[in-house]
Order: C-alpha cells, then structure tokens, then sequence
C-alpha cells in the first residue's frame, strides 16, 4: 500500500472513531426522560418582568416540594369558593389571579406564582 492511501486510511479511521464517541456521550450525557416535562410559567399577564419566568422539570420540582396531588397548584376555584378534588392543568393562572390583591382577589398572580409553587 502506498504512504497516501496509508494517510487516507488513518484519517478515515480517526473520523470514525471521533464520530461514534461523539454519539455515544451524546446518548449517555442525557436522561432518557429529560425534557418531557419542562414547564415555563406563563407570564404573559404582567407589563413588564424583574425576572425572567420561571423554567423548572415539573415531576423533580413536585417531588421535591412533595407534592402528590395536582390540585395543590391547579386548583379550581367557583364562586369565591375552592372546589375540592378538582384540578385545572389547562387553564392558565392568570385566568384565576388578578394583578392586583383585594376582596375578589386574596391571592394576587405574582403571590400565587410564588407561594404556590
């Protein structure tokens, strides 16, 4: 074999090589369930932020809060009134929290964000 193809050969070798660790820390760096439930809160009620909103794992951030029960922070509220055993994944917070605290609203959004969750 002549001293290129020798040169070729190294190079394709050491490509390859580079290639499939590369893959292969890609698949191990990372949990297999990580990303699957990133929750960012919505923060879209407020004019302008001090910070910027929240990013969190919503299993760990509940495990570690232990929470079990949905309705801690997706509670359902009717008439004033906390509906039991109910929870509302899909409404947003600010549809049940003002801006402002006061007779209607105890728990203003900011307060809920925080106390809450």
């Amino acid at each position: 074999m002549c001293r290129e193809n020798k040169m070729k050969i190294k190079i394709l070798m050491i490509t390859w090589l580079l290639f499939i660790c590369g893959g292969i820390s890609m698949v191990f760096s990372y949990p297999a369930d990580a990303g699957e439930d990133i929750v960012r809160m919505d923060t879209s009620a407020f004019d302008r932020l001090r910070r910027p909103a929240a990013v969190f794992d919503h299993d760990s951030h509940n495990e570690a809060a232990q929470i079990d029960d949905c309705a801690v922070c997706h509670h359902a509220w009717e008439n004033g009134k906390l509906v039991p055993d109910e929870s509302r994944e899909d409404t947003p917070c600010s549809e049940s929290h003002g801006l402002i605290v006061g007779v209607q609203n105890p728990m203003p959004l900011a307060n809920a964000f925080h106390a809450q969750c």
